[in-house]
């Protein structure tokens, strides 16, 4: 259907049937039923729900000889469609070459493409003709079920799509009109992908990465921070599955981002809670933090290995496949540990043990010095404390600073995000969105400092494995060639570290801080 074909969607409210409805129609303009279709499709989408957030939504569709991927951005707009393969994912590798590849790269990027609920559709096509029998509207009525419920299909809201044609306004116009004020037909107020996951046991909004909660200034300290890491296990939870099935590399990082965020609530909130229970809970997070980052490790390195080679010359790509290779070998080694560990004992007694602390009783607040103190001055007191050390430590960085001076800082630096990605909703948006967004840039280069110092010294790790394998002198000598990538960009971000501190340091900055976080 050509884009600028104004095109409808209506949801049928209740008490308006599917063949009332054309019978209303019939009753009101010259109507022609086209022959009924039956169809079953799936909805596809990544976890997080990326495609939905772009106003896209991709489809598949079963076939001979195989099934069919279709996107379709908003009505109206044409369809674009690719051979879906046999998968039970589709990260952007897996999707054959051509426009929809292109686009869905654009939106899901690292994450892949999961079937999320099952639908069969009842599709009438009708046609509104005028004096000439010529076509000036089309319709579509359809009638949904989801399918994957666990008992009988669900029927979801009834739905008329309407498009004009080319060259008739005014009979779209008429028939919009009669259907919204006789018929009484509104917007839908979820999608049709929303209804069928919903229907289906799923979150149609997807696994979340941020934390929802609200939270109120004056609110108890340790109930705040109980509501927000309650909410930070929801999401280690939902990501477990994802990882342990290997669906795509986010389930696993998005897992350790909720960890980290868990650990640093009790790490800056330590008075709200019992000091003993509070260090086996700190001992088990980290423990799981240490167990998944080998694995991690491993996803960064593979996820920029174009980038690395964009920095070799294409001729000597080729060299390199032995690398990639045992990247790939020792990732899989990897992820079979995670695996163990998220499966084996160890882990299920220490989040069950962490779950239990989250749900049970912390005991006397007397012991707790910070647990009745108003949240708003304990994380403000907190935001004050770590934003000053941030400063002492800048300061203290020249050149001559060792590598693990500039890690610190990145530590310090995660401490400061979380408590304002947490807790900042407790202070003017005008003052924490820039103050996040100048620590995002000290973060960045940072962050950039540590992960080319690491990758670096993996790759230099290994050097005698790789001299063992078929092809691996001629790809050590093209190895150097991309360890010195890595150190120049570790030394760029170095040199881009200065500009980036004197922004978060500001003196316009600190007293911001001093004024907005004070008692």
């Amino acid at each position: 259907m050509p884009l600028d074909v104004p095109t409808y969607s209506f949801a049928l409210p209740d008490g308006v049937d599917p063949p009332a409805l054309v019978s209303f129609l019939v009753e009101r303009f010259d109507v022609v039923a086209e022959p009924p279709t039956s169809l079953t499709f799936t909805v596809v989408d990544t976890a997080d729900r990326r495609l939905r957030a772009a106003g896209a939504d991709v489809s598949l569709h079963p076939g001979r000889p195989g099934a069919t991927l279709v996107l379709r951005e908003h009505p109206g707009a044409a369809a674009l469609s690719a051979d879906a393969g046999r998968h039970r994912r589709w990260r952007v590798d897996d999707l054959p070459p051509g426009p929809l590849r292109d686009r869905v790269a654009t939106i899901i990027e690292v994450r892949a493409l999961l079937p999320l609920a099952r639908v069969r559709a009842e599709v009438q096509p009708l046609r509104v003709r005028n004096d000439d029998l010529k076509t000036v509207v089309r319709l579509r009525l359809a009638t949904h079920a989801a399918l994957d419920t666990g008992a009988d299909p669900a029927p979801l809201t009834p739905r008329l799509e309407v498009a004009g044609v080319l060259g008739y306004p005014k009979p779209l116009a008429r028939v919009v009109a009669v259907l919204t004020t006789e018929a009484g037909l509104v917007d839908a107020p979820a999608t049709m992908a929303d209804e069928a996951i919903a229907a289906s046991g799923g979150d149609p909004e997807g696994i979340r990465t941020r934390v929802r909660v609200a939270l109120r200034p004056d609110q108890r300290t340790d109930r705040a921070a109980l509501v927000v890491l309650r909410d930070l296990a929801g999401m280690v939870e939902a990501n477990v599955p994802g990882t342990l099935a290997d669906l795509d590399t986010e389930f696993l990082h998005d897992l350790r981002v909720a960890v980290r965020r868990s650990r640093s609530v009790l790490r800056e909130l330590a008075g709200a809670f019992p000091a003993g229970p509070l260090k086996q809970q700190r001992d088990a997070l980290r423990w799981i933090q240490g167990v998944t980052g080998p694995t991690r490790d491993l996803d960064v390195q593979l996820l920029e290995w174009d980038h690395l080679l964009a920095g070799v010359p294409a001729d000597r790509h080729a060299a390199l496949a032995p690398v990639r290779a045992l990247l790939e070998r020792h990732r899989a080694a990897a992820l079979r540990a995670l695996k163990r560990e998220l499966r084996g004992p160890a882990y299920r007694e220490a989040w069950t043990s962490y779950r239990a602390f989250l749900d049970g009783d912390l005991g006397k607040a007397r012991d707790r010095p910070d647990a009745k103190r108003p949240i708003v001055e304990v994380a403000g007191r907190r935001v004050r404390k770590v934003y000053g050390r941030m400063l002492a430590m800048g300061a203290a960085i020249d050149d001559a600073s060792p590598p693990g001076d500039l890690h610190e800082l990145r530590k310090r630096g995660k401490e400061l995000r979380y408590l304002l990605e947490l807790f900042g909703g407790l202070w003017p948006a005008e003052v924490v969105k820039p103050m996040v967004r100048s620590l995002k840039g000290l973060q960045d280069v940072l962050g950039t400092h540590q992960d080319r110092e690491v990758q670096a010294d993996h790759l230099r790790e290994l050097a005698d494995e790789l001299a063992t394998q078929v092809g691996g002198p001629e790809a050590l000598l093209v190895l150097g060639v991309l360890i010195d990538q890595l150190d120049a960009e570790q030394h760029a971000a170095r040199a881009r570290f200065a500009e980036r501190f004197a922004a978060f340091a500001s003196d316009e900055q600190r007293k911001l801080v001093a004024r907005t976080f004070g008692a």
